[in-house]
């Protein structure tokens, strides 16, 4: 017995610790198929362990293969670049056993494009991320490989929509790279910093996909954004309830600007969901969410008043109608509380269709005033104007959507969804869509549900059916210029033009 309690508890030899141990920084008692600490993980996801010193681990060797394979298609695109067999220590390194890094920027892909829209598209991190490229600092070693792989697509996608042929032509193999890289950037990503960076990449790269009418894996990739922000504690940030920090919850922020940043993370997550998964269960529970309402990024500092000192029922307390005092409204703030009313409206009206108003008649006045008082506070004028056409949209559509289920029955209904179309309709009379360039895709489907609205005041033979038919038609033009380099708007626009012929036939 004392013999074999000493062979326990004796220190292993170098190297017979297994490699998940070692990994890990646990000290190892290199039982097999599987040593205690791993079979004794809360994570779980630990299998047999492997074992080295009869050489590398089973996925040691693959990512090395795996290295050499990415090395050489690069070494085959291109092929004027001297090959490297030593590498500088970068903060974001592939772990790999092969020293050429793969994340070199392509010359015909320009970032500076994807950095001008970013904001549109969900980019929550400090806006000068990339300014380290003019002074010569490599792209690695300023985002994570996920992230740069993720904004390399973007680059290409929206040169598509510059003219710039050349550099669109890398969209499907930078697809399939950004891809590869985000189901592994997670498992990397051992820093506060690396967490948001693969927390972006998952945020662009739904965006992208579900820009790209691929919604099943647009989905996806927003659940697992959720899931990165839940479990990182991003929706307890200045928490008034006292908890004790989960174990994968981030450690706390050093600066106001990093806390800034995480409180944006957050919010640009719910934003994304709300907007294209307001018909799918809900994925965050909202009662749970105490973050405060976000700031722009130049209104984080040291000293910073606009945010509360400590935070509660952050989402609830809005759709209770709480009085937001003393907070500044920024505009993601807005576009976060645009985005929450239409998911809320369209899924109180699928419950309306199936239970009938009567029992929910408090709930559906409560939300309708909700909108309201938003709508009261929405800001007009030029700053961000495809942002805040996004804003705007989503709050018209968030009326349409609650009233639209009543509207064959009650006429008020019918009234304010018609006008809340018309609203949407007058916000394009007053921007030049082909001027803002790319914009959030979510307006195909904004737009899709006010022309539903105008298309059925048409069948019905509305006394206004010249005004229904060019506000249909200035809907459709509006679609017709952003469906150019938006798969989804594109198949929108098909969808309502057979619609409204049909009518128009009549």
């Amino acid at each position: 017995m004392n013999q074999e309690g000493s062979s326990r508890t004796s220190p292993l030899e170098k190297g017979k610790a297994c490699f998940n141990c070692r990994r890990r920084k646990v000290k190892c008692d290199a039982k097999r198929p599987i040593c205690s600490p791993c079979s004794q993980f809360i994570g779980g996801g630990l299998h047999d362990c492997e074992y080295t010193e009869r050489g590398l681990a089973q996925s040691q060797v693959l990512q090395e293969k795996i290295s050499i394979i990415e090395s050489r298609i690069q070494e085959m695109e291109q092929p004027n670049q001297p090959r490297t067999s030593v590498g500088l220590h970068i903060p974001y390194q592939r772990p790999s056993l092969s020293s050429a890094s793969t994340h070199q920027n392509p010359a015909d892909v320009p970032k500076a494009l994807f950095v001008r829209h970013a904001q549109k598209i969900g980019f929550f991190l400090n806006p000068h991320l990339f300014d380290g490229l003019s002074s010569g600092a490599a792209p690695i070693q300023l985002a994570s490989p996920a992230l740069l792989d993720t904004v390399y697509l973007w680059g290409a996608h929206l040169s598509r929509g510059d003219g710039d042929l050349a550099a669109a032509s890398h969209e499907p193999r930078l697809l399939a790279t950004a891809l590869h890289s985000a189901a592994s950037g997670l498992a990397r990503a051992h820093t506060p910093v690396a967490v948001l960076h693969a927390l972006q990449a998952e945020l662009l790269l739904a965006q992208y996909l579900f820009r790209a009418a691929r919604r099943v894996e647009g989905a996806y990739h927003a659940g697992v954004a959720v899931s990165i922000a839940i479990g990182a504690g991003l929706h307890k940030i200045r928490s008034r309830g006292g908890r004790v920090r989960a174990a994968d919850e981030l450690s706390p922020a050093v600066s106001a600007a990093e806390e800034g940043e995480r409180i944006n993370a957050f919010w640009a997550v719910i934003a994304l969901n709300s907007c294209w998964l307001a018909a799918s269960p809900a994925s965050v529970d909202y009662a749970a969410v105490d973050t405060p309402w976000p700031l722009d990024v130049e209104e984080y500092s040291e000293d910073s008043q606009l945010l509360p000192r400590q935070s509660s029922a952050t989402i609830s307390a809005f759709l209770d109608g709480c009085p937001n005092t003393g907070v500044t409204v920024s505009l993601p703030a807005l576009h976060a509380k645009a985005a929450i009313v239409f998911e809320q409206t369209t899924r109180l009206a699928v419950r309306c269709m199936e239970s009938g108003i009567r029992t929910l008649s408090d709930e559906f006045n409560k939300l309708d005033n909700t909108i309201e008082r938003l709508k009261s506070v929405l800001p007009a004028g030029s700053h961000a104007p495809a942002r805040l056409l996004v804003v705007h949209t989503l709050a018209h559509a968030a009326t349409i959507q609650l009233h639209r289920a009543l509207a064959r029955t009650a006429e008020a209904s019918r009234t304010r969804a018609r006008v809340a179309a018309g609203a949407i309709v007058a916000l394009l009379h007053e921007t030049d869509v082909r001027a803002l360039g790319c914009v959030d895709a979510i307006l195909g489907t904004l737009w899709t549900a006010a022309c539903q609205v105008l298309v059925t005041e048409l069948g019905r033979g509305s006394q206004q059916r010249a005004q229904c038919g060019e506000a249909v038609e200035t809907l459709l033009d509006a679609m017709a210029v952003c469906g150019k380099d938006s798969r989804v708007i594109e198949l929108q626009l098909e969808t309502a033009r057979q619609n409204y012929d049909a009518v128009r036939s009549v």
